[in-house]
């Protein structure tokens, strides 16, 4: 199995420091020297390198969060870009899944936690936020059917209430859904769902959503699971 690092890097420089005057003549006795301030605005600037470098020590858990996922979907794959803002302490203040095609919250909420334990090269002038992106490539298992959005369509409006009500509470965020059907009986059963956000907001309703859209009657995929993606 094999994973590779697309690094992407979105910061905005926060103002520089001034630089100090110099004197002809040395300060008396009597002088301070007052400590230059930093300017800080909404964002400051990281040291990319040093993040890429951060993300490549947390191989061997991504790789872990690979395997679980594997044990339980053998056919796992896709990309996910994750999104994180970092205070100036090298903490993570917040994170969220930005865009992926995994299809599975359980791997995606490893690698979340995975990130979130890292210690990060502390900003300068404020916050920075940063964004990468992970491949995971498939396996030599068989890949599900490929399903178009409008194979689910009657399902998600019959379930709109349901659904309505995750998604309403972060009414600015936008959600993307993937999701492996597998067949079970005459129907098709939701064994997996991952869900990517616009916004810190949309983060917190994640965990309804893969619920709601796992509690689903989705058509029969037919012999084999079938992945399917769609926007709520």
């Amino acid at each position: 199995m094999r994973w590779t690092i697309a690094a992407i890097m979105l910061v905005a420089c926060g103002g520089g420091t001034p630089q100090p005057k110099h004197e002809d003549t040395a300060p008396t006795a009597t002088e301070t020297t007052a400590p230059m301030p930093v300017v800080h605005q909404e964002l400051g600037s990281i040291d990319d390198r040093a993040v890429s470098n951060k993300f490549q020590d947390l191989s061997i858990q991504f790789e872990a969060c690979q395997k679980a996922a594997l044990k339980r979907l053998p056919y796992f794959s896709g990309t996910v870009k994750f999104f994180l803002r970092v205070g100036e302490d090298g903490k993570t203040k917040w994170d969220y899944v930005e865009s992926s095609t995994l299809g599975d919250y359980d791997a995606e909420r490893c690698m979340l936690d995975a990130i979130e334990g890292t210690a990060w090269p502390k900003p300068i002038g404020g916050d920075a936020t940063v964004e990468r992106d992970l491949s995971f490539d498939p396996g030599d298992a068989r890949q599900p059917a490929d399903w178009d959005p409008d194979k689910v369509a009657a399902t998600l409006g019959k379930n709109k209430k349901e659904l309505d009500k995750c998604v309403s509470a972060a009414p600015n965020a936008k959600f993307q859904v993937t999701a492996y059907v597998a067949p079970h009986g005459k129907n098709g059963k939701v064994v997996s769902v991952g869900v990517a956000t616009s916004s810190k907001e949309g983060a917190a309703q994640v965990q309804c959503i893969v619920d709601a859209v796992k509690a689903l009657k989705m058509p029969s995929p037919g012999s084999y699971p079938a992945k399917v993606a769609f926007a709520l």
